[in-house]
Protein backbone atom coordinates (compact mmCIF):
# COMPACT_ATOMS: atom_id res chain seq x y z
CA UNK A 1 0.00 0.00 0.00
CA UNK A 2 1.47 3.39 -0.58
CA UNK A 3 1.90 6.26 1.73
CA UNK A 4 0.02 8.93 0.83
CA UNK A 5 1.51 12.25 2.24
CA UNK A 6 -1.17 14.78 4.09
CA UNK A 7 1.49 17.35 3.93
CA UNK A 8 3.85 18.65 0.97
CA UNK A 9 6.58 21.29 0.67
CA UNK A 10 6.48 22.50 -2.77
CA UNK A 11 9.63 24.53 -4.08
CA UNK A 12 8.41 27.59 -5.68
CA UNK A 13 9.62 29.73 -8.54
CA UNK A 14 9.21 33.14 -7.55
CA UNK A 15 11.74 36.75 -8.14
CA UNK A 16 13.41 35.24 -5.13
CA UNK A 17 13.69 31.99 -6.01
CA UNK A 18 11.76 30.96 -2.30
CA UNK A 19 10.45 27.70 -1.59
CA UNK A 20 7.09 27.80 0.36
CA UNK A 21 6.03 25.78 3.67
CA UNK A 22 2.52 26.06 4.96
CA UNK A 23 3.34 23.65 7.68
CA UNK A 24 0.55 25.37 10.22
CA UNK A 25 -1.82 23.66 7.76
CA UNK A 26 -0.92 19.78 8.35
CA UNK A 27 -3.41 17.04 8.24
CA UNK A 28 -2.69 14.97 11.50
CA UNK A 29 -6.18 13.68 11.52
CA UNK A 30 -5.96 11.72 8.00
CA UNK A 31 -6.66 8.25 7.93
CA UNK A 32 -3.81 6.49 5.67
CA UNK A 33 -6.05 3.81 4.10
CA UNK A 34 -9.40 2.41 3.77
CA UNK A 35 -11.76 2.16 6.78
CA UNK A 36 -11.21 4.73 8.20
CA UNK A 37 -13.78 6.66 10.30
CA UNK A 38 -14.74 9.99 9.07
CA UNK A 39 -13.06 12.63 10.82
CA UNK A 40 -15.06 14.58 13.77
CA UNK A 41 -17.03 17.65 12.51
CA UNK A 42 -16.31 20.44 13.25
CA UNK A 43 -18.76 23.57 13.66
CA UNK A 44 -20.11 25.16 11.25
CA UNK A 45 -20.08 29.18 10.22
CA UNK A 46 -23.12 30.83 8.42
CA UNK A 47 -22.98 30.26 5.09
CA UNK A 48 -20.03 28.18 4.99
CA UNK A 49 -18.49 27.06 1.80
CA UNK A 50 -15.94 24.59 1.45
CA UNK A 51 -14.38 23.85 -1.96
CA UNK A 52 -11.39 21.37 -2.79
CA UNK A 53 -9.78 21.17 -5.96
CA UNK A 54 -8.50 17.48 -6.79
CA UNK A 55 -5.83 18.09 -9.92
CA UNK A 56 -3.53 15.70 -11.63
CA UNK A 57 -0.15 17.15 -11.60
CA UNK A 58 1.15 14.36 -13.76
CA UNK A 59 3.40 15.92 -16.79
CA UNK A 60 0.82 15.90 -19.37
CA UNK A 61 -1.46 18.46 -16.59
CA UNK A 62 0.87 21.50 -17.14
CA UNK A 63 -1.14 23.91 -19.16
CA UNK A 64 -3.83 23.79 -16.97
CA UNK A 65 -1.48 23.99 -13.97
CA UNK A 66 -0.78 27.31 -15.05
CA UNK A 67 -3.86 28.18 -16.11
CA UNK A 68 -4.91 27.45 -12.39
CA UNK A 69 -2.37 29.06 -10.48
CA UNK A 70 -3.45 32.50 -12.39
CA UNK A 71 -7.10 31.82 -12.50
CA UNK A 72 -7.68 30.76 -8.23
CA UNK A 73 -8.09 34.14 -7.10
CA UNK A 74 -10.56 35.07 -9.61
CA UNK A 75 -12.61 31.24 -8.87
CA UNK A 76 -12.02 32.75 -5.14
CA UNK A 77 -13.89 36.58 -5.75
CA UNK A 78 -16.16 34.74 -8.31
CA UNK A 79 -17.76 32.37 -4.82
CA UNK A 80 -18.08 36.20 -2.61
CA UNK A 81 -19.74 37.52 -5.18
CA UNK A 82 -22.36 34.79 -5.83
CA UNK A 83 -22.30 34.35 -1.94
CA UNK A 84 -21.50 37.61 -0.51
CA UNK A 85 -21.72 36.33 3.48
CA UNK A 86 -19.48 32.68 2.10
CA UNK A 87 -17.14 31.99 5.15
CA UNK A 88 -14.76 30.60 1.97
CA UNK A 89 -12.19 27.46 2.65
CA UNK A 90 -10.36 26.27 -0.32
CA UNK A 91 -8.34 23.04 0.23
CA UNK A 92 -5.88 20.98 -2.26
CA UNK A 93 -5.07 17.33 -3.54
CA UNK A 94 -2.43 16.92 -5.98
CA UNK A 95 -2.48 13.36 -7.15
CA UNK A 96 -0.60 11.10 -9.38
CA UNK A 97 0.16 7.58 -9.27
CA UNK A 98 2.16 4.56 -8.00
CA UNK A 99 5.50 4.82 -8.92
CA UNK A 100 5.43 8.27 -9.05
CA UNK A 101 7.18 10.82 -6.48
CA UNK A 102 3.99 10.51 -4.74
CA UNK A 103 0.33 9.55 -4.91
CA UNK A 104 -1.66 11.96 -2.82
CA UNK A 105 -0.01 15.65 -1.49
CA UNK A 106 -2.81 17.69 0.31
CA UNK A 107 -3.15 20.96 2.20
CA UNK A 108 -6.16 20.92 4.38
CA UNK A 109 -8.89 23.32 3.92
CA UNK A 110 -8.21 27.01 5.31
CA UNK A 111 -9.98 30.39 4.83
CA UNK A 112 -5.81 31.71 4.57
CA UNK A 113 -5.97 31.61 0.44
CA UNK A 114 -2.76 33.41 0.42
CA UNK A 115 -1.80 29.91 2.09
CA UNK A 116 -3.49 28.07 -0.82
CA UNK A 117 -2.15 30.28 -3.65
CA UNK A 118 1.77 29.66 -2.25
CA UNK A 119 1.02 25.80 -2.33
CA UNK A 120 -1.26 26.10 -5.47
CA UNK A 121 1.99 27.87 -7.24
CA UNK A 122 4.73 24.84 -5.82
CA UNK A 123 2.42 22.39 -7.99
CA UNK A 124 4.13 21.17 -11.04
CA UNK A 125 3.65 18.65 -13.63
CA UNK A 126 5.82 15.88 -13.97
CA UNK A 127 5.54 11.73 -13.40
CA UNK A 128 2.96 9.95 -15.23
CA UNK A 129 3.89 7.99 -18.51
CA UNK A 130 1.17 5.16 -18.31
CA UNK A 131 -2.53 6.49 -18.66
CA UNK A 132 -4.43 5.87 -15.31
CA UNK A 133 -3.69 7.72 -12.29
CA UNK A 134 -4.61 7.12 -9.04
CA UNK A 135 -7.91 8.91 -9.14
CA UNK A 136 -9.51 6.94 -6.23
CA UNK A 137 -7.08 8.30 -3.86
CA UNK A 138 -7.69 11.12 -4.76
CA UNK A 139 -11.64 11.39 -3.68
CA UNK A 140 -10.55 9.51 -0.96
CA UNK A 141 -8.37 12.48 0.73
CA UNK A 142 -10.80 14.74 -0.75
CA UNK A 143 -13.65 13.04 1.27
CA UNK A 144 -11.84 13.24 4.00
CA UNK A 145 -11.16 16.48 4.37
CA UNK A 146 -12.44 18.30 7.97
CA UNK A 147 -15.52 19.56 5.67
CA UNK A 148 -17.84 21.51 8.15
CA UNK A 149 -20.96 20.52 9.16
CA UNK A 150 -23.11 23.33 7.47
CA UNK A 151 -21.26 24.03 4.84
CA UNK A 152 -21.46 24.28 0.70
CA UNK A 153 -19.63 21.15 -0.34
CA UNK A 154 -18.22 21.30 -3.37
CA UNK A 155 -14.85 19.33 -5.04
CA UNK A 156 -13.54 19.80 -8.35
CA UNK A 157 -11.76 16.50 -9.81
CA UNK A 158 -9.68 17.30 -12.95
CA UNK A 159 -7.49 15.63 -15.14
CA UNK A 160 -7.01 13.74 -18.35
CA UNK A 161 -6.58 10.30 -17.46
CA UNK A 162 -9.56 7.79 -16.35
CA UNK A 163 -9.03 5.85 -12.95
CA UNK A 164 -6.99 3.30 -11.68
CA UNK A 165 -7.84 0.58 -9.49
CA UNK A 166 -4.55 0.67 -7.36
CA UNK A 167 -6.70 -1.60 -4.43
CA UNK A 168 -5.20 1.14 -1.97
CA UNK A 169 -8.62 2.54 -1.34
CA UNK A 170 -12.29 1.63 -2.43
CA UNK A 171 -12.84 2.09 -6.37
CA UNK A 172 -13.88 5.29 -7.48
CA UNK A 173 -17.40 4.75 -8.07
CA UNK A 174 -17.98 3.50 -4.55
CA UNK A 175 -16.19 6.80 -3.28
CA UNK A 176 -18.44 8.70 -5.77
CA UNK A 177 -21.51 7.14 -4.09
CA UNK A 178 -20.31 8.02 -0.55
CA UNK A 179 -19.64 11.96 -1.43
CA UNK A 180 -23.64 11.86 -3.09
CA UNK A 181 -24.47 10.50 0.78
CA UNK A 182 -22.76 12.41 2.35
CA UNK A 183 -24.22 15.75 0.45
CA UNK A 184 -20.26 16.22 -0.85
CA UNK A 185 -21.13 17.15 -4.75
CA UNK A 186 -18.47 16.29 -7.21
CA UNK A 187 -18.02 17.73 -10.33
CA UNK A 188 -15.62 16.61 -12.65
CA UNK A 189 -13.71 18.23 -15.62
CA UNK A 190 -11.85 16.30 -18.29
CA UNK A 191 -8.49 18.10 -19.91
CA UNK A 192 -8.50 16.46 -23.44
CA UNK A 193 -10.29 14.41 -25.12
CA UNK A 194 -9.47 11.11 -24.01
CA UNK A 195 -13.34 8.53 -24.18
CA UNK A 196 -11.96 6.68 -21.30
CA UNK A 197 -11.64 9.61 -18.96
CA UNK A 198 -15.20 11.13 -20.12
CA UNK A 199 -16.77 7.85 -19.83
CA UNK A 200 -15.37 7.64 -15.96
CA UNK A 201 -15.95 11.56 -15.16
CA UNK A 202 -19.25 11.10 -16.07
CA UNK A 203 -20.24 8.45 -13.75
CA UNK A 204 -18.37 9.62 -10.51
CA UNK A 205 -20.28 13.22 -11.61
CA UNK A 206 -23.72 11.35 -11.53
CA UNK A 207 -22.82 9.73 -8.58
CA UNK A 208 -21.72 12.35 -6.81
CA UNK A 209 -24.55 14.66 -8.17
CA UNK A 210 -22.13 17.16 -10.18
CA UNK A 211 -21.48 18.50 -13.04
CA UNK A 212 -19.26 17.09 -15.62
CA UNK A 213 -17.63 19.60 -18.32
CA UNK A 214 -14.69 18.98 -21.11
CA UNK A 215 -11.92 21.67 -21.42
CA UNK A 216 -8.69 21.69 -23.92
CA UNK A 217 -6.03 19.95 -22.80
CA UNK A 218 -4.01 23.05 -22.05
CA UNK A 219 -6.72 24.23 -19.58
CA UNK A 220 -8.25 26.82 -21.83
CA UNK A 221 -7.58 29.74 -19.74
CA UNK A 222 -8.21 33.23 -21.15
CA UNK A 223 -6.72 36.03 -18.65
CA UNK A 224 -7.16 39.42 -19.38
CA UNK A 225 -4.72 41.52 -18.64
CA UNK A 226 -6.74 45.18 -17.97
CA UNK A 227 -5.25 48.68 -17.18
CA UNK A 228 -5.95 48.79 -13.86
CA UNK A 229 -4.34 45.90 -12.73
CA UNK A 230 -0.91 47.15 -11.45
CA UNK A 231 -2.80 50.23 -9.64
CA UNK A 232 -4.15 47.38 -7.44
CA UNK A 233 -1.72 45.30 -7.25
CA UNK A 234 -0.45 48.35 -5.64
CA UNK A 235 -3.20 49.12 -3.51
CA UNK A 236 -2.88 45.39 -2.55
CA UNK A 237 0.68 45.51 -1.22
CA UNK A 238 -0.14 48.63 0.60
CA UNK A 239 -3.31 46.68 2.62
CA UNK A 240 -0.82 43.81 3.10
CA UNK A 241 2.02 45.99 4.94
CA UNK A 242 -0.50 47.16 7.61
CA UNK A 243 -0.87 44.03 8.83
CA UNK A 244 -0.34 43.31 12.27
CA UNK A 245 0.39 39.12 12.90
CA UNK A 246 -0.23 38.24 16.28
CA UNK A 247 2.15 34.80 17.13
CA UNK A 248 5.73 33.57 16.98
CA UNK A 249 8.08 34.55 14.38
CA UNK A 250 7.50 31.91 12.56
CA UNK A 251 3.65 32.71 12.30
CA UNK A 252 5.07 36.08 10.83
CA UNK A 253 7.56 34.93 8.64
CA UNK A 254 4.92 32.26 6.74
CA UNK A 255 2.89 35.55 5.94
CA UNK A 256 6.01 36.97 4.87
CA UNK A 257 6.53 34.36 2.47
CA UNK A 258 3.04 33.91 1.38
CA UNK A 259 3.30 37.59 0.35
CA UNK A 260 6.32 37.19 -1.55
CA UNK A 261 4.86 34.23 -3.79
CA UNK A 262 1.37 36.26 -4.39
CA UNK A 263 3.26 39.06 -5.64
CA UNK A 264 5.59 37.14 -7.91
CA UNK A 265 2.60 36.46 -9.81
CA UNK A 266 1.28 38.13 -13.14
CA UNK A 267 -0.07 41.38 -12.61
CA UNK A 268 -3.30 40.33 -13.55
CA UNK A 269 -3.61 37.46 -10.67
CA UNK A 270 -2.73 39.99 -8.11
CA UNK A 271 -5.46 42.44 -9.21
CA UNK A 272 -7.63 39.29 -8.60
CA UNK A 273 -6.17 38.92 -5.41
CA UNK A 274 -7.20 42.38 -4.69
CA UNK A 275 -10.33 41.91 -5.81
CA UNK A 276 -11.26 38.99 -4.05
CA UNK A 277 -10.11 41.33 -0.47
CA UNK A 278 -12.28 44.06 -1.51
CA UNK A 279 -16.00 41.58 -2.45
CA UNK A 280 -18.23 40.88 0.21
CA UNK A 281 -17.37 40.42 3.27
CA UNK A 282 -13.75 39.67 3.05
CA UNK A 283 -13.97 43.72 2.58
CA UNK A 284 -11.89 45.40 5.83
CA UNK A 285 -11.52 42.52 7.07
CA UNK A 286 -7.92 40.54 8.08
CA UNK A 287 -5.48 38.80 5.02
CA UNK A 288 -5.29 35.87 8.09
CA UNK A 289 -7.21 35.20 11.14
CA UNK A 290 -4.62 36.21 13.21
CA UNK A 291 -4.07 39.85 11.44
CA UNK A 292 -5.00 42.04 14.82
CA UNK A 293 -6.47 44.97 12.04
CA UNK A 294 -9.22 44.32 10.73
CA UNK A 295 -10.23 41.29 12.05
CA UNK A 296 -12.89 41.66 14.74
CA UNK A 297 -11.88 38.78 16.61
CA UNK A 298 -8.68 40.09 18.34
CA UNK A 299 -8.36 43.41 20.82
CA UNK A 300 -5.08 45.63 21.00
CA UNK A 301 -5.45 45.25 24.73
CA UNK A 302 -6.33 41.80 24.75
CA UNK A 303 -2.96 40.70 23.00
CA UNK A 304 0.18 39.78 25.13
CA UNK A 305 3.01 41.57 24.17
CA UNK A 306 5.55 38.74 23.33
CA UNK A 307 2.85 37.80 20.54
CA UNK A 308 3.34 41.11 18.70
CA UNK A 309 5.70 41.98 16.60
CA UNK A 310 8.85 43.00 17.87
CA UNK A 311 8.52 46.92 16.75
CA UNK A 312 5.43 47.03 18.69
CA UNK A 313 5.95 45.42 22.03
CA UNK A 314 7.47 48.73 23.35
CA UNK A 315 4.21 50.36 23.26
CA UNK A 316 1.32 50.70 26.05
CA UNK A 317 -2.28 49.39 25.75
CA UNK A 318 -3.53 53.24 24.67
CA UNK A 319 -0.14 53.53 22.33
CA UNK A 320 -0.92 49.88 20.19
CA UNK A 321 -4.38 51.15 19.91
CA UNK A 322 -3.68 54.30 18.35
CA UNK A 323 -1.45 52.20 15.81
CA UNK A 324 -3.89 49.61 14.84
CA UNK A 325 -6.70 52.36 14.55
CA UNK A 326 -4.17 54.61 12.27
CA UNK A 327 -3.04 51.11 10.10
CA UNK A 328 -7.52 50.04 9.80
CA UNK A 329 -7.90 53.93 8.23
CA UNK A 330 -4.55 53.21 5.63
CA UNK A 331 -6.52 50.17 5.18
CA UNK A 332 -9.88 51.86 4.55
CA UNK A 333 -8.25 54.73 2.41
CA UNK A 334 -7.08 51.89 0.11
CA UNK A 335 -10.02 50.00 -0.03
CA UNK A 336 -12.49 52.88 -1.29
CA UNK A 337 -9.32 53.27 -3.93
CA UNK A 338 -9.73 49.64 -4.83
CA UNK A 339 -13.44 49.04 -4.76
CA UNK A 340 -13.84 51.88 -7.34
CA UNK A 341 -10.66 50.36 -9.84
CA UNK A 342 -12.75 47.23 -8.88
CA UNK A 343 -15.75 48.07 -10.83
CA UNK A 344 -13.56 50.01 -13.75
CA UNK A 345 -11.96 46.32 -13.95
CA UNK A 346 -14.62 44.45 -14.35
CA UNK A 347 -16.57 46.38 -16.77
CA UNK A 348 -13.54 46.26 -18.76
CA UNK A 349 -12.77 42.42 -18.62
CA UNK A 350 -17.12 42.35 -19.79
CA UNK A 351 -16.50 44.06 -22.87
CA UNK A 352 -13.23 42.56 -23.54
CA UNK A 353 -14.24 38.47 -22.76
CA UNK A 354 -12.92 35.80 -24.87
CA UNK A 355 -14.91 32.76 -24.26
CA UNK A 356 -15.81 30.77 -21.11
CA UNK A 357 -14.52 27.42 -22.40
CA UNK A 358 -11.32 27.26 -20.13
CA UNK A 359 -11.01 25.54 -16.87
CA UNK A 360 -12.29 28.46 -15.01
CA UNK A 361 -14.80 29.31 -16.62
CA UNK A 362 -16.81 25.49 -16.11
CA UNK A 363 -15.63 26.11 -12.29
CA UNK A 364 -17.70 29.45 -12.23
CA UNK A 365 -20.50 28.08 -13.85
CA UNK A 366 -20.87 25.01 -11.23
CA UNK A 367 -20.01 27.67 -8.57
CA UNK A 368 -23.48 29.19 -10.28
CA UNK A 369 -25.57 26.47 -10.02
CA UNK A 370 -25.09 24.69 -6.95
CA UNK A 371 -24.55 28.33 -4.81
CA UNK A 372 -27.45 29.55 -6.35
Amino acid sequence: MPTRQAFVTYGVTTAAAATVTVAALLQPWRSPGPGAQPPVAVAAARHAVDVVFAVDTTGSMGGLIEGAKRTVWSIATHIRQTEPDADLRIGLVAYRDIGDAYVTRDLALTGDLDAVFAELAGFQADGGGDEPEDVAAALYDALHMRWRDDARKLVFLVGDAPPADRGDVPRFDVLAREAGQRQIVLNTIRCGVSGDTARAWQQIADLGHGQFSTIEQGGGVQQIATPYDKRLAELSARIDSTAVIVGDDAQRAEYQRNLAVNAAAPAAAQADRAAYYATGSAAGGARTENDLVGTGKLRAGKVAKGALPPELRGLNAEQLQAEVDHRAQLRRDAETEMTRLNHQRDDYMRANAKGEAGFDAKVKAAIDAQLK
